[in-house]
């Protein structure tokens, strides 16, 4: 069944329900021609007549009743499928799966997720950390945090926070013995607590988000 079909068997159903081509129309958002059109389509693809029509009433014959009795469950079924959708959109409600990186979480989620879960509480939050760039998409997330730079070109990026400043700190005692840093590449020859991205394995001085000299 193609969506043709299923345009056509909603457009019965409802003729069937108003016995009036133009009542019908009308309910559905079409004209009484574009009706009657889609009407003889659907007999000449069943290969039955299923309305009996005269300039002023319409009528199902017996195949149509049998359709109609067949139909109507699963016709009430999508209605009220997109009636519980219509009302997810007033009520979010379900599960947000989201993708971020550990310096997003603590920055962009962690400070508003006690908030955002009591005014939605019917949202089921899972938040998955990594430093690897994914496919959100194939792994099923509704949404990724990280730098932009790992953003695809097809997919839509949003500024989530502003710039941030990354501190080399140490001790005063460190500092005592040793120069003080004046450019990032100096840190290579300081002793440092680095952080490694799990994305490619390699341990840079200059990727920490934050580092701490002993």
């Amino acid at each position: 069944m193609d969506r043709g079909d299923l345009t056509n068997l909603t457009a019965f159903v409802a003729v069937a329900d108003q016995r009036s081509f133009r009542a019908a129309a009308s309910r559905i958002g079409v004209t009484p021609s574009a009706l009657s059109h889609s009407m003889r389509q659907l007999e000449e693809r069943l290969g039955m007549r299923l309305l009996h029509r005269t300039t002023r009433s319409v009528s199902l014959t017996d195949a149509g009743l049998r359709l109609l009795e067949r139909l109507r469950p699963a016709i009430d079924q999508i209605a009220g499928a997109l009636e519980d959708l219509n009302q997810e959109r007033q009520r979010p409600m379900g599960r947000l799966r989201i993708y971020a990186i550990q310096l997003a979480a603590a920055a962009v989620v962690a400070p508003f997720w006690e908030r955002f879960l009591s005014t939605y509480p019917e949202v089921h939050l899972e938040l998955a950390l990594g430093e690897a760039p994914i496919d959100i998409v194939a792994k099923g997330f509704d949404a990724g945090i990280g730098p932009r730079d790992r953003v695809p070109a097809d997919m839509i990026a949003v500024r989530v926070m502003g710039p941030m400043k990354i501190a080399v700190v140490g001790a005063p005692s460190y500092f005592a013995r040793r120069r003080r840093p004046r450019t990032p590449d100096e840190l290579a020859g300081h002793s440092c607590i680095q952080y490694r991205r799990a994305a490619d394995g390699v341990t840079s001085s200059r990727d920490a988000a934050a580092r701490k000299l002993r």
